[in-house]
């Protein structure tokens, strides 16, 4: 127990030396936080009262819930959907209920494939059913989605 709670020092540590050089260099941070978004969040409301608009980046693979992205959104971090919502529904309210401004797509190449293309190996051309499927459960045009996901993108790294 002691070296569990050791390790997650040391990491934290890490990730705030992260965060620190991020601020620093004026560059969004890209973040997995796998089972981790309430420790995530614990870290980062505090901080973004502190730096403000210089704390700002992207979940990947976002797989929280609901009430976890609007936290997230609040402190200007936007949830990016892989092909996974392709074939499960889980993220269907979170999706439903985003900004748009606040969604970002990506493939998780060479991993999680999406429909039609489960279980052979994910390329990144592949993220346009992750904008197809977005704009299915959000009920909006493919284009208006697709346009506004690399406006996003673009925001996230300017």
């Amino acid at each position: 127990e002691t070296k569990k709670a050791e390790d997650y020092e040391r990491q934290k540590k890490l990730f705030l030396d992260q965060i620190n050089f991020a601020i620093t260099h004026n560059k969004p941070l890209m973040i997995h936080a796998r089972d981790a978004y309430q420790e995530l969040l614990e870290i980062l409301e505090p901080l973004k009262i502190e730096y403000r608009e210089k704390l700002r980046g992207d979940i990947h693979f976002f797989a929280g819930n609901l009430e976890v992205a609007k936290r997230l959104w609040a402190i200007d971090f936007t949830t990016s959907f892989t092909g996974v919502i392709t074939f499960v529904k889980d993220y269907d309210e979170v999706i439903r209920n985003v900004p748009i401004e606040m969604i970002m797509s990506e493939t998780d190449a060479p991993f999680v494939a999406p429909t039609p293309h489960r279980g052979q190996r994910n390329e990144p051309s592949y993220v346009s059913e992750v904008v197809k499927r977005i704009a299915e459960i959000r009920g909006t045009d493919f284009e208006e989605v697709r346009q506004t996901l690399v406006e996003n993108a673009l925001r996230m790294i300017m």
